[in-house]
């Protein structure tokens, strides 16, 4: 009888274990899938980050939430609010009437500008309502003072050290500290001036500020090509895009092909391509077309932040990716990266010996569903397999890199013919003493 007693409170122990379990279990549940349509904000992939770790944290400033906590970024506070500041003190009405517009309108895009970021945000609505104002409104007081729209104070710490504007370049275009585009749009047309009411004039603020550091060697224009722009770093992603690489490719293999050096040994010609469209890589009759590119200090994080950017949003397209397999094929060392520069195709800011280090390690742990350049890498191993551009490229070479180097190759021909010649009208009078 014991232990049957026993046995039953064992049983009503488990039992009561198990709906504690299940309830506990049950209120870990998520009704909501881990990755909405929306988000465009992300944080870079561990296995992306380990390769360069500076290329996608913020230096001096946050902007979002996802570095906002970060104690060495905290002295940039004052100067946001600051420039917050200066803002509205241009202003007719009182701050506190323009800040409670402010808010007013932001407060509407709540719900849209949480589901911008991928990853859970712990802040209330009232801390996020707030970030995106100071963290807004110091963009745009920066990008109006970079072009003299607005008064430049004389204390001002970002315009009087170079060293500070040129970090700036580098965190305001890191994936993971954006805010999202309709919220600076937001804040932009609240507070327009008459000499602002351009169309896009936006959009062409921003570009003007990132001029000096983009890739291209002309300045940059943005297409909107129906589609709304996410945040700053996916309009940089835009203007630099290729209006050729707008349709889907016809061959996405992924196919390897030699070097510059390997190349030029084949006859390949390398010529400079046009300089607005720097992803139009063209090959034919043994001739690159390879737009210019500007490569400096700041190269490397832009590259990286829109390939993982690329690697990340689920509507986006892999053509910055393939654009960095199709460079670190072409380059395998600091030869192959001196003729590009000799033949003005990279405009560079690095050591030669830099930019083949750079352009080798872009793209790895990415996967890439669709490379861009799969037809050209073919014509390419196609005109490196035949044999007539070798040897044409080796004549060219040995013989004909140099006058004196003609001259003997003709004189060579010459004494060539005259021997035959010879030789022939002596085989030929020989018979006709026969006759």
């Amino acid at each position: 009888m014991e232990e049957s007693d026993c046995s039953e409170h064992v049983s009503v122990d488990i039992n009561g274990l198990n709906k504690v379990l299940a309830c506990s279990l049950r209120d870990k549940l998520s009704d909501e899938p881990p990755s909405l349509s929306e988000n465009c904000i992300f944080k870079v992939p561990g296995t992306l980050r380990r390769r360069n770790e500076t290329s996608y944290e913020p230096k001096i400033v946050s902007i979002g939430p996802f570095h906002s906590e970060k104690e060495r970024l905290q002295p940039m506070k004052k100067i946001k609010l600051w420039y917050l500041h200066c803002l509205l003190d241009r202003f007719p009405i009182p701050p506190e009437e323009c800040l409670q517009h402010f808010v007013g309108k932001i407060r509407e895009l709540a719900k849209r500008t949480i589901n911008c970021y991928a990853e859970k945000i712990y802040l209330s609505e009232n801390e996020l309502m707030e970030m995106m104002i100071v963290d807004g409104c110091f963009l745009l007081e920066l990008f109006r003072r970079d072009a003299f729209l607005v008064p430049r104070h004389q204390d001002d710490p970002i315009n009087n050290t170079s060293w500070m504007l040129e970090n700036l370049y580098h965190d305001l275009i890191l994936l993971e500290n954006q805010i999202p585009w309709f919220v600076l749009e937001c804040l932009f047309n609240l507070t327009v001036s008459v000499q602002e009411q351009e169309d896009d004039f936006l959009t062409k603020l921003v570009l003007r500020f990132f001029e000096t550091m983009m890739l291209m060697t002309v300045p940059a224009e943005y297409q909107p090509r129906g589609r709304e722009i996410k945040h700053i770093l996916d309009l940089l992603r835009s203007s630099l895009l290729s209006s050729s690489l707008n349709k889907n490719p016809k061959n996405t293999n992924w196919e390897l092909f030699p070097p510059v050096t390997d190349l030029l040994r084949a006859g390949v010609r390398f010529e400079k391509g046009t300089p607005d469209d720097i992803l139009n890589i063209n090959f034919s009759d043994g001739e690159f077309k390879i737009p210019p590119i500007r490569i400096q200090g700041n190269s490397e994080c832009l590259f990286r932040n829109l390939i993982a950017y690329e690697q990340c949003d689920r509507y986006g397209t892999d053509k910055f990716t393939s654009y960095a397999v199709f460079l670190d094929c072409l380059i395998n060392s600091s030869k192959d990266a001196d003729t590009l520069v000799h033949k003005r195709i990279i405009a560079r800011g690095l050591s030669t010996e830099d930019l083949a280090i750079l352009f080798n390690g872009l793209y790895n742990d990415t996967l890439v569903s669709q490379y861009y350049y799969g037809e050209v890498s073919k014509k390419i191993n196609e005109y490196h397999r035949s044999r007539w551009p070798k040897w044409r490229a080796t004549l060219k070479r040995d013989y004909f890199n140099n006058p004196w180097s003609i001259s003997s190759f003709i004189a060579a021909i010459l004494i060539l013919v005259f021997t035959f010649l010879q030789t022939l009208f002596t085989i030929r009078s020989y018979y006709e003493t026969l006759i």
